[in-house]
Parts: structure tokens; C-alpha cells; sequence
């Protein structure tokens, strides 16, 4: 299986800027461009909706939802949507979600449950299929289905995860699954070889599945101010960060409340006290982060450990143009 690449949007951009960037994605060659669906930042499907009216071959989707606030039936309508508005192009990734302490929730009692029913409840409306679905997470009543033909039946479907118990249910029920802000190659292979376990587990080919990791990215030719923006970027988003944080040896407590409000391109701002603290080894367990010759040995440990797809994300560079750029013309070629 050929290594796909793909660029991941933020939900803090401009909203006139979504179209550009993603046209700029596709322009150079990239696979897919999706856009990260985070509380409190713009939500994912109306801007890929707008993505899929003004892209031609790219690949779209959000990466990713959750269904512990959004039931899967209205996921399933909002992805038959992106994907007859792109002419068959969606992918979607679903997983726990984050920030949801924000607003009072507790952990779910049955996170494998409630994910493996999501992936079933989304394939079977998309089939058309209108029987009763009897869940211990979630229910449908016997008719509910889609009031509109779905332009596929079968839409690429991952399962978000930083878990060796979500990854190798993953590898039982759906397409693929996703790793997100992970560079460290062991951790990931860990994860891999849990995916391909479960789907061994369930009679499928594991290699055939698609492995995809979404690293942090802040890639420019100025080597130190990549990693300053990476220190100002990481302190805010550590406490969102665990088990990762543990296998980096970071405690997220000790990150003073006040980082978690500091603008990564803001360098009016001292870089957090915390920030400064992390090690050049910690910042790149999360990201891929540097000039192209930094970059370039992390994304191959990450295909060597069992990535088949690499999708940038985060602050991609100082400016986004130029990084995307110049990682489709310094980094992606390695590997093509």
C-alpha cells in the first residue's frame, strides 16, 4: 500500500481561507484535506461542505467527530451529504472526542462500546438498511434511514484513538484507525500492531487497513523559530494530551493555567514557562517540527513503525501557504 499525505485545517482559520487552502492541497498533490471538528473552534461539516463545491479530486472529511454529543444517525446525513456534494470524495473519522470536561460530561461507561456501535449504526444507514438497531449506547427505531439516496454505500470509516484497546477494535470493524498529535514511532507501532491484532481477530487482512497518524506539524527553513512556535503551541494543549503525555514524561498539572490562553504566531508574548521547559525529544513526540531535514526521518520512522497515511496537522508552519508548500516540495517527494 502507497503512503497517502494529507493536509489537516484547523478550525481557527479565516473562514474565507478554507477553499484557498484546500485548493492549494489539492493543487500540489496531497490526498485529502480534512478538517479538525474541536469544541469552541468552527465546526467541520459546513466548511467541508464548502470544500467539496470548489475541489475537484481531493479527498475531504472531518477528522474528527464525536458521537458523545451528536448521535451517529446525524453524523451519517452530514457525511451522505459531504460525500454526494463531492461526487463520492468524503472519508470520515469518528473517535472519543475532546474537551468534552468543558461541558460537565464524564467519561463514557463503555467508550469501546459506544465507538464500535457508531461504526455499525453509520454503516447501516448508509446501506439503507431499516431495522431496529438495539445498542447498550445507542438505539434506532425500526424505519429510521436516510430521506435522500446516499451517493456511496460504503464511505472510508476510522476510528480515532491514542488506545491499544480502541486500536485493535478498530482493526475488527472499520476501515482504519487514526492516531493524532503522535511522532514517536515505538507508541505508534504499539498501536499497529493492536489494529492489525483485531483485525486478524476478525478474519480481515490488517495490511490491507488504512494505518493513519496525524503529528503536529511546524515545519520552515528557520529551524528555531519552528520549535519556538511549537513550544508557544504545545503548553495549551498537554492537559488534552494524555496517555501521550505519560510516555513523554510531561504531568500536564504542572502546566500554570495561564499558557493555556497564549497564540502560537503571537510573539508579543513571552514562549510559557512550560514551553521552554519541554526537551527538542518531547516537542517531537508530538509533532513533526523543524526544517525539511527534520521532518523527513520522523515521517519515515512513522512509516516504518506501519503508517500507510500521514495527514500534517496543527500549525503546519509559520504561514500555513509556505508550509504546505514546502512540505509538498521537500518532504512528500521522499516518499513517492
Amino acid at each position: 500500500m502507497s503512503t497517502k499525505f494529507s493536509i489537516d485545517l484547523n478550525g481557527n482559520y479565516p473562514a474565507g481561507e478554507y477553499v484557498r487552502l484546500a485548493r492549494l492541497a489539492e493543487d500540489l498533490g496531497f490526498d485529502e484535506v480534512h478538517v479538525v471538528d474541536d469544541l469552541g473552534f468552527r465546526p467541520a461539516w459546513p466548511l467541508l461542505a464548502l470544500i467539496a463545491a470548489n475541489t475537484r479530486r481531493i479527498g475531504i472529511g472531518p477528522w474528527l467527530v464525536s458521537p458523545r454529543i451528536v448521535h451517529p444517525a446525524y453524523h451519517a446525513a452530514n457525511l451522505a451529504e459531504i460525500d454526494e456534494l463531492s461526487d463520492g470524495r468524503a472519508v470520515f473519522c469518528i473517535g472519543r472526542g475532546g474537551f468534552m470536561g468543558a461541558l460537565g460530561l464524564d467519561e463514557p461507561d463503555k467508550p469501546l462500546t459506544m465507538l464500535r456501535e457508531s461504526v455499525g449504526l453509520i454503516r447501516r444507514l448508509l446501506a439503507g438498511d431499516l431495522d431496529a438497531f438495539e445498542g447498550s449506547v445507542f438505539q434506532a427505531q425500526e424505519g429510521l434511514g436516510l430521506h435522500f439516496e446516499p451517493r456511496r454505500s460504503r464511505v472510508p470509516l476510522l476510528v480515532g484513538t491514542w488506545g491499544p484497546q480502541t486500536a485493535k477494535m478498530a482493526g475488527e470493524v472499520a476501515d482504519g484507525f487514526l492516531a493524532s498529535c503522535l511522532t514517536d514511532r515505538e507508541y505508534y507501532r504499539m498501536l499497529v500492531e493492536s489494529f492489525e491484532a483485531g483485525a486478524a481477530k476478525a478474519g480481515r487482512d490488517g495490511t490491507s487497513l488504512e494505518k493513519a497518524v496525524s503529528p503536529l506539524c511546524c515545519i520552515s527553513h528557520d529551524r528555531e523559530l519552528a520549535f519556538e512556535l511549537m513550544r508557544r503551541k504545545l503548553p495549551a494543549m498537554l492537559q488534552h494530551l494524555y496517555p501521550l503525555t505519560a510516555r513523554a514524561g510531561i504531568d500536564p498539572a504542572d502546566v500554570p493555567r495561564e499558557a493555556y490562553n497564549v497564540k502560537a504566531l503571537d510573539r508579543s508574548r513571552p514562549v510559557p514557562e512550560h514551553g521552554l521547559a519541554l526537551t527538542e525529544d518531547q516537542v517531537r513526540f508530538f509533532s513533526t517540527v523543524g526544517t525539511p531535514a527534520d521532518v523527513i526521518p520522523q515521517v519515515e520512522g512513522l512509516i516504518e513503525a506501519g503508517a500507510t497515511h500521514i495527514a500534517f496537522s496543527g500549525l503546519l508552519g509559520p504561514v500555513p501557504d509556505e508550509a504546505i508548500r514546502l512540505l509538498a516540495s521537500e518532504v512528500v517527494p521522499r516518499f513517492r
